[in-house]
């Protein structure tokens, strides 16, 4: 998770980079080309311009002081819409404005997605299209060749093709990425025999129930469980016959477990109970259950049938001790329970 968040907050910071980057360009250019217009006595395009200049600059400030950049990038967007739909009509310098177009794809692709950008896009296509249907002398248009509208819708939708794969290309890439992140941090936090949580992601969701528990003000209780004489196993059986036992051990443990419980392998032959919002008196009776279950089945490795029996160390937490304190205390009762005679849980139920 915390991964995915990352790589959430990094393709956030490029599009938040290229927001004030097109606004400092965009007012930039906008504001000089304004002022030539100016003082080529061509009062429309030099108005439209500048104008399009203080928008950027605005689009940059509410970033700035909102930290959100899809505000700026809405305005951008449809500002650049704005002003490349006026330079169609009007023609700009010459009639070169129609010139500036292409700048829409890539712009309206980048800060709002492959399908939003690609319906603004088309949007925009659509109003082109129809400018350059208009009777110039009927409604006040430039004037432009066929051929050369034919060219530039063209050249157009070429280059919003080639800007959808790309930006088609770069969110598939993040995906993939973000997924194998997401498979990479599961195997990180499993063991690959058992299927459970390793003692690494054990240390993961103690500290977020911790943290839970901080606020609910319920306690949290572990066992610590080992299980007995487990070199035996492996020395009569085999180190194959070892591992079927400590996976079928796991599939035990998880049904005897609530949904919000965690099973996870600590290490060797160890495992660990994680049971939020449960006291040490009831960790003591899920124990008691535990024996129980494997006193009534031996673990099958083949044609043998092999008794199981473990001993376990409970402890409980209500407020913020260290986790490997808890966990001391939990090791502490284990050892006794195995001193004690092995196939027993310290504290016992009874015990509080």
């Amino acid at each position: 998770m915390a991964k995915e968040i990352l790589e959430t907050n990094n393709l956030i910071d490029r599009r938040a980079w290229v927001v004030d980057l097109f606004s400092f360009v965009g007012m930039t250019l906008t504001g000089i080309l304004g002022v030539i217009a100016f003082f080529a006595e061509n009062l429309a395009l030099s108005v439209s311009l500048i104008t399009a200049s203080i928008i950027y600059f605005a689009a940059y400030r509410i970033h700035r002081l909102q930290k959100d950049y899809s505000i700026s990038a809405a305005v951008i967007v449809y500002s650049l819409h704005g002003l490349m739909i006026f330079l169609v009509y009007s023609g700009g310098v010459e009639s070169t404005g129609p010139l500036w177009i292409f700048l829409v794809p890539p712009v309206s692709l980048f800060l709002h997605g492959l399908k939003r950008g690609l319906i603004e896009v088309s949007i925009f296509l659509a109003i082109t299209s129809l400018i350059f249907f208009l009777p110039p002398d009927a409604f006040s248009r430039a004037s432009y060749a066929s051929p050369f509208e034919l060219r530039l819708i063209l050249a157009f939708m070429t280059v919003t093709f080639l800007s959808a794969c790309y930006e088609y290309s770069i969110q598939q890439s993040y995906n993939d990425t973000l997924q194998a992140s997401k498979r990479y941090e599961h195997l990180a936090r499993t063991d690959p025999l058992t299927k459970l949580c390793n003692r690494r992601g054990a240390l993961t969701i103690m500290q977020q129930e911790q943290r839970r528990m901080t606020r609910n003000q319920q306690p949290m209780s572990i066992i610590l469980c080992d299980v007995d004489h487990f070199k035996k196993v492996n020395d009569q059986y085999g180190h194959d016959a070892g591992d079927t036992v400590l996976v079928r051990l796991g599939e035990i443990f998880i049904t005897l477990v609530r949904e919000q419980d965690t099973v996870a392998r600590w290490g060797g032959e160890e495992f660990l109970f994680i049971l939020p919002q449960t006291s040490a008196q009831n960790a003591a009776i899920l124990a008691q259950k535990i024996h129980l279950a494997l006193r009534d089945q031996t673990i099958s490795v083949g044609e043998v049938g092999i008794a199981i029996t473990v001993s376990m160390g409970v402890a409980e937490t209500k407020g913020d001790q260290a986790l490997d304190e808890i966990i001391k205390r939990a090791d502490n009762y284990l050892y006794k329970a195995k001193d004690s005679g092995r196939n027993q849980t310290m504290p016992a139920a009874s015990a509080g």
